[in-house]
């Protein structure tokens, strides 16, 4: 690849009213594209620490997910011409074909991106992630408790939401790790939650279709990798798992459903392993 000046336009303006996507670019522009999609509340500079540490040989499209950290949902957007105007936006880049790294809600994402354009990624790799929800019922129930949720955001505040948020038995031990814990909530509560709500009615739970029926069309290596606290995600991978022909199910041990913040060195150990296999068989 051309290192030169091929990432010259990759700021997009936040405010902007069209379909663009807000990212970034670290490492080394000229290695392969790896896709770093965080979950919900974060923001690209999440996988900051973690890129420039253990992927700096790679070329790290940093993205902010709509609504999130100055990220602008406009008001009539639609995830299907959001969703299919990103990779257009990455070809007009340079970036033609990249692995996506999906975190929780950015996970959801890269599913749906492997399907409209399968021939553009040659690997996946999951965070605590799964392709949605299965039923119609389970979809229609999460988009009330989202609404109740975030209508919980507004009454509390942010700053007390996210202490409750990160305190909660999905995220393990995260909430007596002060340091990450006290970062997490600092980081988090710059977010609009104008737009949090909106991300959540756009690309929620119960927002997007399931995938599941769709995991037997994956034929590309697959990464799954979940925290050994996270007794959800941990079932639905190994679900997952047998779902996709090609896919790795990965553990980490004594983290919860954010083990990418409680054990980075470990979780970039497992990616790397994984995507040295990938580019060197390309």
């Amino acid at each position: 690849m051309d290192s030169t000046n091929r990432f010259s336009k990759v700021f997009v303006n936040p405010t902007s009213s069209t379909s663009e996507w807000k990212y970034r670019i670290v490492g080394n522009t000229g290695g392969y594209p790896l896709l770093w999609l965080h979950g919900f509340m974060g923001g690209g500079d999440d996988w900051l620490d973690l890129a420039q540490t253990h992927f700096s040989d790679y070329c790290n499209i940093l993205l902010d997910l709509p609504g999130h950290d100055g990220s602008i949902i406009p008001s009539d957007t639609i995830f299907e011409t959001m969703l299919t105007a990103l990779p257009r936006q990455l070809s007009n880049s340079g970036v033609e074909k990249f692995i996506p790294i999906g975190y929780s809600m950015g996970g959801r994402i890269g599913f749906h991106l492997q399907k409209i354009i399968p021939k553009n990624i040659p690997a996946l790799v999951f965070l605590s992630s799964a392709p949605g929800l299965k039923t119609r019922n389970e979809r229609e129930q999460r988009t009330i408790d989202d609404v109740h949720l975030m209508d919980k955001l507004d009454t509390i505040g942010i700053a007390h939401f996210l202490k409750e948020w990160y305190s909660s038995a999905l995220f393990g031990e995260i909430k007596n790790n002060s340091t990450l814990f006290t970062d997490l909530c600092h980081k988090r509560s710059n977010n609009d939650t104008k737009q949090l709500r909106q991300a959540l009615v756009l690309m929620g739970n119960g927002a997007l279709p399931s995938l599941w029926d769709d995991l037997n069309d994956i034929t590309i290596p697959t990464l799954l990798v979940t925290g050994e606290l996270d007794s959800k995600y941990h079932q639905l991978n190994q679900e997952i798992n047998l779902g996709i022909a090609g896919s790795i199910h990965h553990q980490i041990a004594d983290a919860g459903h954010a083990f990418h913040f409680e054990k980075p060195l470990e979780t970039a150990r497992i990616i790397r392993h994984f995507l040295s296999e990938i580019i060197e068989g390309e």
